[in-house]
């Protein structure tokens, strides 16, 4: 395989361009982003390279690259991207949560027909992990998976329709957020689906059961949450593995 371009080198590529006539450089370029893509859809550790988050606690440097480099975060993205069933217990500034958009954004992009859906409780949190309404490719606050879009190297960026809540690829993907609840998912049909928050979700067993057959045909399932403490919810039971009686679980 050839070696991987990573973002410094390809920036000296462009910094040598104006060297070359212009239709030169237009293929030498051409070439090289192509050869970058191929790698970047068979690899997410390969794409993650060029992929940027957001820090809204840091004023200063608010927009930082993707933290790759941490041996955590490198084993977390495998199993998002190799697991069909996945649980996760979070805590804050783990970048959990950016790392669970990272997933959907990668799975959207480079799959055609995917429906990623994302639910949390409230609808204004989920709105904020995908696309917020208003925000244009160049002003306004992003929801996070709209975010990495909007961010990417300018040669990889796609023409991405952003909706509140809803991000629509040419490529007949689309990442939808929800709000909690089971009838708000049972209609669906994905091909991805991340509940976020899930031991705080009003009717975690209901939506639990709602999607059990979209998994039994393949459909992935990423459940994540901070802990509750309540030996009653649905996430609890999942994590630890223990029995669920009828009735004892909301």
């Amino acid at each position: 395989m050839t070696p991987f371009v990573d973002a410094e080198t390809l920036g000296r590529v462009r910094a040598s361009l104006p060297w070359m006539c212009r239709a030169d450089a237009e293929i030498a370029m051409a070439g090289i982003s192509g050869q970058v893509l191929q790698q970047c859809a068979a690899d997410i550790q390969q794409w993650l390279r060029f992929v940027v988050t957001r820090d809204e606690a840091d004023p200063e440097h608010p927009v930082k690259p993707f933290p790759i480099h941490l041996d955590y975060m490198r084993r977390l993205m495998t199993l998002l991207t190799t697991e069909q069933r996945l649980a996760i217990v979070k805590s804050r500034q783990m970048l959990v949560s950016w790392a669970a958009c990272a997933a959907m954004v990668f799975r959207a992009r480079f799959t055609p027909h995917q429906a990623v859906l994302y639910q949390t409780q409230n609808w204004p949190d989920a709105v904020k992990m995908v696309a917020m309404p208003g925000s244009g490719q160049e002003g306004g606050f992003a929801g996070r998976c709209q975010f990495i879009e909007q961010h990417l190297p300018h040669w990889m960026r796609q023409t991405v329709t952003a909706t509140e809540g809803r991000l629509i690829y040419p490529n007949g993907s689309i990442i939808e957020a929800l709000p909690g609840g089971a009838d708000k998912i049972r209609s669906k049909t994905a091909s991805m689906i991340v509940l976020d928050e899930m031991a705080f979700l009003e009717d975690a067993k209901g939506t639990y059961t709602a999607i059990a057959p979209l998994v039994q045909k393949g459909a992935s399932l990423v459940m994540i949450s901070t802990p509750n403490g309540a030996e009653g919810n649905m996430f609890f039971h999942l994590w630890h593995g223990t029995p669920i009686s009828v009735g004892e679980v909301a």
